[in-house]
């Protein structure tokens, strides 16, 4: 398959950021695991956040294949930091798709800008990777929703401004009962 010439830059781009600034720290990010925020900082302004969320939504733009060409390049730096890209390409499409105007400028816009960051709260005790058996629920209140439960094993979550949390909406609606709430931190329950 031929690349055009926007893939191919897409490609060098996050190739050259991968060894220019991710591989020489990859030992130590990996002995010390501490959270690269300069690495992340560096990424959202070359435009390797958000590859597929719309340009006048603040991302690149572009399409599947310059997101996988971006993710190849990364996990060859390390493959950590190219998770990060993921969950921000994951976390951008909710509100772009789904969200509102002032979700999109509350949590989207600032996401791609790596000004706020997000932790994807979804596993739980007794539901690992097969996310049909999540516990969490969120039921509708006067004043909007509530969640209980409890994740654990969330990305990011010592580093987040807000976390994507799933959460059962409809018991009775089985898989097609759940939802994605975006939770700001600073929410009593946290």
């Amino acid at each position: 398959m031929l690349l055009s010439g926007e893939h191919e830059q897409a490609r060098d781009a996050a190739g050259r950021f991968a060894d220019e600034a991710i591989r020489p720290v990859a030992a130590e990010l990996d002995e010390s695991e501490r959270f690269p925020s300069g690495i992340y900082d560096a990424m959202a302004g070359l435009g390797l956040f958000g590859i597929t969320v719309p340009a006048e939504l603040g991302g690149a733009g572009m399409d599947a294949l310059a997101y996988a060409l971006v993710m190849e390049e990364l996990s060859r730096g390390y493959a950590s930091v190219a998770d990060q890209c993921g969950l921000v390409e994951l976390l951008g499409t909710l509100p772009t798709r789904h969200g509102t105007p002032a979700q999109q400028d509350r949590y989207l816009r600032p996401l791609l800008r790596a000004e706020r960051r997000c932790a994807y709260a979804i596993t739980e005790a007794e539901a690992g990777s097969d996310v049909s058996g999540i516990r969490t629920t969120a039921a509708p209140t006067a004043a909007g929703w509530r969640l209980e439960g409890g994740k654990l094993w969330i990305h990011n979550a010592p580093v987040c401004d807000f976390a994507a949390v799933l959460a059962r909406t409809d018991k009775a609606a089985g898989h097609r009962g759940m939802s994605i709430f975006l939770v700001d931190r600073d929410l009593p329950g946290f």
